[in-house]
């Protein structure tokens, strides 16, 4: 099969709205995974899908925020070594914030066993393992299942009244202009108080989020830090930046 039509089978898988596999394109095509692979990253640099591992989805599907279990396939290396450099920067006896996403859940898995006090709208973390030292508080509010958070009045009311050593937060996107936003007013209601409540706030933003727009601003680069895999000029922006790149991800 020629390249342009193998391209065309792969639309037309993911414009039924599911992920799919490698393994079964490569079945449907006849060529190789290396091949399937390289038309998949072709049409990602065209802007018509979204790579993940062992598949894509359609590029569209950004836009509606992706469940919880889907996005953490999104460059995940990316993920990992972003959330390690971000746990690095926890010190014992800070009372941190940690946000919704799935960046913000391998940040959890990253942060180490010290007395920090966590205070969280991410239930994907509450099944985790309990570690002695690190406290965690969760709040309360609407649940969002999809993105495993919560947010909303109740939640915005909470978080009125506390403050934060350090904030570490979940986007979906980083713009020049329009800053930090993301799909829902509530949660983008949500980072706000806590970026105006928090001593630093720490943005997780892995490099498919650079000059992405959603719908609801929260607040300015200029307030925050952003740890990301690469140098690119929206990080110039930020009040600071960290560089994580994914070598530095190990077994």
């Amino acid at each position: 099969m020629k390249s342009f039509a193998r391209h065309q089978l792969i639309l037309d898988r993911v414009a039924l709205g599911d992920s799919i596999l490698i393994d079964d394109l490569v079945t449907a095509t006849g060529a190789s995974p290396s091949t399937v692979r390289r038309d998949i990253r072709e049409l990602e640099r065209s802007g018509q899908v979204v790579s993940l591992r062992g598949g894509a989805i359609r590029a569209e599907e950004r836009a509606a925020e992706l469940p919880a279990a889907l996005k953490s396939q999104i460059n995940r290396d990316e993920k990992v070594a972003i959330a390690r450099a971000a746990a690095a920067m926890v010190v014992e006896g800070e009372t941190i914030y940690v946000d919704s996403g799935t960046s913000l859940t391998e940040f959890m898995i990253a942060l180490p066993n010290i007395g920090v006090h966590v205070i969280t709208s991410n239930t994907q973390v509450l099944g985790m393992v309990p570690r002695p030292r690190v406290t965690v508080t969760a709040l309360g509010g609407d649940y969002l299942p999809d993105i495993g958070s919560v947010a909303g009045t109740m939640t915005d009311r909470q978080l009125e009244d506390l403050y934060f050593d350090r904030a570490f937060i979940g986007v979906t996107g980083i713009d020049v202009a329009a800053g930090v936003t993301t799909f829902d007013i509530r949660e983008a209601n949500k980072k706000r108080i806590v970026q105006a409540h928090s001593r630093e706030t720490v943005v997780l933003a892995d490099s498919s989020k650079f000059d992405v727009v959603s719908l609801c601003r929260s607040f300015s680069l200029s307030v925050c830090t952003v740890v990301s895999d690469l140098r690119a000029p929206v990080l110039e922006a930020a009040r600071s930046f960290v560089v994580a790149p994914v070598r530095d991800v190990g077994a």
